[in-house]
């Protein structure tokens, strides 16, 4: 029983000092759809993964190799990117630091724990690139 007691005190301890640093903002479905990245993006990754025989390693190496990859990262609103490639099938590209949230950390000083971000994992099925989107 004074385990319990003792975890209680330490998580609603933590709770109280956090509220400083973080903040939680309710996002509805349809808000985070709003908020997701175009899906022609990952359609240019696949594109760029068949042309190119690889993953491109980073924003800048995904937006050299031509117009049509330019085009859909050049007003991404999302300031980091991550390209995660696993095997030559297989990659995880990452996006977060969205626009919005910069201001709202400009505003308040406080991170936001329900950020707009996500994840999109492509992969080969069937002798066929896809991907997968996750918004957080």
């Amino acid at each position: 029983m004074k385990v319990v007691k003792y975890l209680l005190t330490v998580i609603v301890s933590c709770s109280i000092i956090a509220c400083n640093y973080v903040t939680y903002t309710p996002r509805s479905k349809k808000t985070k759809l709003k908020e997701q990245p175009s899906l022609l993006i990952f359609d240019r990754m696949v594109d760029f993964r068949m042309e190119q025989m690889g993953w491109p390693v980073s924003k800048t190496d995904f937006m050299s190799k031509g117009l049509k990859y330019y085009e859909v990262l050049n007003d991404f609103p999302y300031q980091e990117t991550n390209f995660n490639v696993i095997d030559s099938n297989n990659m995880v590209f990452s996006f977060y630091r969205h626009k919005k949230d910069i201001e709202n950390y400009n505003k308040s000083n406080k991170v936001d724990l329900n950020s707009y971000g996500g994840s999109v994992r492509f992969f080969k099925e069937n002798g066929k690139f896809m991907w997968k989107l996750k918004m957080k």
